[in-house]
C-alpha cells in the first residue's frame, strides 16, 4: 500500500437562500444533522424538485457517509439548477468521495467554466484531477489557483500533492512548507511533507515530523498510518504494526467492514474467527503465513479471500476454511483483517515463517513440464508490470525493454508470466522471439495456479515488485526482485536479502529511475551461472 495521499476540498460559498433552508443549514452547522435532515425532508415532500433543498439534503447525506444517496440528490439538484456553481461544486465533491473520479473532474470543470477566475474552483478541479490520475492537468490548475490566491494553505497543500504525484520532490517540499508557514497546525501538510522526505530517502526526518504530527493530531488517522509505514520501513516492527491499525479509521480504505466484533488477539476458546484479506493479492499471499498462528489460538478460523485467489491459498497447510468473498459468509464470533495479525498475535518480526508455505498443483506442474521441457538452458520466469490502478505503479513496474540484457544471454530461456496490462509490451521487443509466452488461458481458472506450476519448472524468477514476487517467495522458488530507489516499506532501505523470504534476493536502484543499472547487475549475476 502506498503512502496515504490526501487532498483538501475547499468548498464554495452558498448564495442567498430562503428562511427554511437557512434554518436547516444553521442546524447542520450547529451539529444537529437529524433536525436539519427532517426539515429538508419536509420541504422536499411538498417541493420534490426544490434545488436548494436537494442540495442541502445531498450535503447532509455526504456528511453522513451515504455517498450513493448524496450523489443522487446532488445530481438532481444540479439538473434543476444547471447554472449554480455551488451545487455543481458539491456534486463534484460527492462524486470524488464516491470514487467516481472521471465524473468528479467533469463536474469541477463545469464549475471552473462558470468561475474561471475563482481560485477555489480551480483548486477543487485540481484536487479532482489528482484523484483521477490527471497529474499534469492538476498541476496546471493548482499553479494558477496559487497565483490567484497566494498564501492559501489548502491550495498549497493540493499543489504539493500534485507535485508529489509527479515525483517533483523539491517543488512538493516547497509547497508543503509554504502551507505550514501559513497554517502551522495543518496535519495533512505535515503528513505529506514527511512523505516527500521519505521519497528522498530522508527516513529519519520523515519519522521525526510524523511523530510531531501524531502528537499534535492524535486522532488523525492519516498521520498515524504514514508513521506506521515509515516505522515498518525502518524495521521497527512492533511499533509499526501497532500504528498500522490506524488504517481501520481511514475512510475508503480497502478493508471489509463486517458484523462480528473485532478480535483482540486473545485465546479464542472455541470462538469462530473470520480473517479477511485486504489490499492487494500480493498482501494476501505474503501475510497468509500468519493464519497458522491464529489457528493455534483454540478456535475455528476461516479466511475470506478474493474468489480467484481461493484455490491457491487453499494449499496452505493449516486447519482453516478458505472462503470465497463472492459467496455466502457463515456467521462468526469475531473478525480481523489479515494484516492485523502480526499485531494481534504479537508476532511483529518480519522473519516469521520464512519457509515455503504455498504449493503448486502437482498435475499442473507435470503438464507445464511437457510444455517447457528441460533443454540445458537456464529457465528464467519474468514479470514486469503490476496493477496499473495502484497509485505508485509507475515507480514499481518496469518497462519490459529493461529486461533486454537477460534476453541477450545465450543459454537462458525466458518465460513470460505477465498477464493483462503490460503483456502487450512483449510484441514491441526485437528479442520477443526468445521469450516463451503462454496464451490467454494462463491462470484462467484461478489466480496464479498456472504461474505457480511454471515457477516450479523454472530455475529462477526475475520480477518487479508485484504479487508475482510474493508468489515466488511463498513457493520457495529462487526469486530476484528488482526494486525502485525508494521501494515499498516491506523491503526496507538497504540490503540484498529480506526477512520475509529465504530464497529472495533484492536488486536495488542506485538512483531514482536507474533500471538499466539494476538489470546490468542481474545479467552479470545470471551470467555467472552459465556453463
Amino acid at each position: 500500500m502506498p503512502v496515504a495521499l490526501r487532498t483538501a476540498d475547499t468548498g464554495m460559498r452558498h448564495p442567498g437562500e430562503d428562511t427554511r433552508l437557512a434554518s436547516a443549514r444553521a442546524m447542520l452547522t450547529a451539529g444537529k444533522p437529524d433536525k436539519a435532515e427532517s426539515l429538508v425532508k419536509r420541504m422536499l415532500h411538498y417541493q420534490p424538485d426544490h434545488a436548494g433543498a436537494l442540495h442541502l439534503a445531498g450535503q447532509i447525506a455526504r456528511a453522513r457517509g451515504r455517498l450513493v444517496r448524496a450523489v443522487q440528490l446532488l445530481e438532481k439538484a444540479a439538473a434543476a439548477r444547471p447554472d449554480a456553481a455551488d451545487i455543481w461544486c458539491d456534486y463534484g465533491l460527492a462524486l470524488k468521495a464516491a470514487g467516481r473520479h472521471d465524473e468528479a473532474v467533469a463536474a469541477q470543470r463545469c464549475v471552473a467554466g462558470m468561475l474561471p477566475a475563482s481560485p477555489l474552483a480551480l483548486a477543487n478541479l485540481g484536487a479532482a484531477c489528482i484523484a483521477a490520475g490527471l497529474t499534469a492537468e492538476a498541476l496546471s490548475h493548482l499553479a494558477r489557483a496559487d497565483a490567484l490566491a497566494p498564501g492559501n494553505a489548502e491550495i498549497l497543500y493540493n499543489l504539493g500533492n500534485a507535485q508529489l504525484r509527479a515525483g517533483d520532490w523539491p517543488a512538493a517540499e516547497a509547497a508543503f512548507s509554504r502551507a505550514l508557514d501559513v497554517e502551522p497546525l495543518h496535519a495533512g501538510a505535515k503528513t505529506n511533507l514527511a512523505s516527500v522526505y521519505k521519497e528522498q530517502g530522508r527516513l529519519e526526518d520523515a519519522l521525526a515530523l510524523l511523530r510531531v504530527a501524531r502528537a499534535m493530531h492524535p486522532d488523525n488517522a492519516d498521520a498515524e498510518w504514514n508513521l506506521a509505514l515509515s516505522l515498518l520501513t525502518a524495521g521497527a516492527w512492533k511499533e509499526g504494526w501497532a500504528h498500522y491499525e490506524a488504517r481501520r479509521r481511514i475512510p475508503g480504505f480497502a478493508l471489509r467492514h463486517l458484523r462480528p466484533a473485532p478480535w483482540d488477539g486473545s485465546p479464542l476458546d472455541g470462538r469462530r474467527l473470520l480473517v479477511h484479506a485486504e489490499q492487494g493479492m500480493g498482501d494476501a499471499i505474503q501475510f497468509c503465513r500468519y493464519l497458522k498462528h491464529a489457528a493455534a489460538c483454540g478456535g475455528e478460523v476461516a479466511f475470506l479471500v478474493h474468489d480467484r485467489l481461493a484455490p491457491l491459498l487453499s494449499t496452505l497447510d493449516v486447519d482453516i476454511r478458505v472462503l470465497e468473498a463472492g459467496g455466502k459468509t457463515p456467521r462468526y464470533d469475531v473478525e480481523a483483517p489479515l494484516m492485523s495479525l502480526p499485531h494481534l498475535l504479537r508476532r511483529p518480526d518480519a522473519g516469521a515463517d520464512r519457509s515455503p508455505y504455498l504449493k503448486a498443483d502437482p498435475a499442473r506442474v507435470g503438464r507445464w513440464r511437457q510444455v517447457l521441457p528441460a533443454d540445458g538452458r537456464i529457465t528464467v520466469a519474468i514479470a514486469w508490470q503490476g496493477c496499473p490502478d495502484y497509485a505508485a505503479d509507475t515507480r514499481r513496474s518496469i518497462p519490459l525493454a529493461r529486461f533486454g540484457p537477460l534476453a541477450a544471454l545465450d543459454g537462458v530461456r525466458l518465460v513470460s508470466l505477465q498477464k493483462g496490462g503490460g503483456a502487450e509490451q512483449l510484441g514491441l521487443q526485437g528479442w520477443a522471439g526468445r521469450v516463451a509466452a503462454p496464451d490467454e488461458t494462463l491462470d484462467a481458472d484461478g489466480a496464479f495456479l498456472d504461474s505457480a506450476a511454471i515457477l516450479r519448472n523454472a530455475d529462477l524468477l526475475v520480477t518487479s515488485d508485484t504479487a508475482m514476487a510474493h508468489l515466488g517467495g511463498a513457493l520457495g522458488v529462487e526469486t530476484w526482485l528488482a526494486l525502485a530507489h525508494v521501494p515499498d516499506w516491506r523491503w526496507g532501505r538497504d540490503g540484498e536479502t529480506t526477512p520475509w523470504y529465504s530464497g529472495m534476493r533484492l536488486f536495488r536502484q542506485r538512483s531514482p529511475g536507474d533500471w538499466d543499472g539494476v538489470f546490468a547487475a542481474i545479467a552479470a549475476e545470471l551470467r555467472k551461472r552459465l556453463p
